[in-house]
């Protein structure tokens, strides 16, 4: 397994202090999507900071509207993003509101490298069985809506496994796995 435990070479460092427990990169297997409900990573990660015991929250990375990938946690941490699967899953929040703020074309092709990275690190199976919405991993936390109206899980995916994932290939890769704008 590669060493993980430390940075996403892609992500800007963004330290979340006293926001996650002690983990091991053996217990991660599977990824959660989720959407921040706020409009910037700064409003994320202030909402986290905020968050107080014991009901504290947390992700290892958030993505920008832009694009731009911050990782808050080391991934071996257990972050508190999925009360039912924090201690073997990755955390990703992704900036967008329901409805009113969606996923950019630059968000999908940052998620889906990071999520192809972390698949191919951590040797987990890139597909919706690994990888899944808030909602998904965590039914009872009550995130019903959780990535609907803003993050396609499906096109996430779809992308990290073509790898159609570079700036300028969206449109391109969009059409390789029948996704439509």
């Amino acid at each position: 397994m590669a060493d993980v435990s430390g940075c996403y070479p892609s992500a800007v460092q963004w330290p979340l202090v006293g926001h996650s427990g002690a983990g091991l990169l053996a217990d991660k297997k599977l990824i959660v999507l989720h959407i921040t409900a706020g409009a910037t990573a700064e409003s994320a990660v202030e909402t986290f900071k905020a968050s107080v015991a014991p009901h504290r929250v947390s992700a290892h990375f958030v993505i920008e509207q832009d694009g731009a990938v911050y990782q808050l946690l080391p991934v071996s941490d257990v972050a508190w993003h999925a009360a039912e699967c924090n201690r073997r899953s990755v955390g990703i929040e992704h900036v967008g509101i329901p409805g009113r703020l969606m996923c950019t074309e630059e968000q999908y092709a940052a998620s889906a490298l990071l999520v192809r990275w972390l698949c191919d690190a951590l040797k987990i199976p890139c597909d919706r069985k690994h990888i899944l919405t808030h909602n998904e991993a965590s039914p009872a936390d009550g995130h019903v809506l959780c990535c609907t109206g803003a993050l396609n899980p499906d096109r996430v995916v779809a992308q990290a496994i073509t790898r159609c994932c570079a700036k300028g290939q969206a449109g391109k890769c969009m059409q390789t796995v029948g996704w439509k704008k």
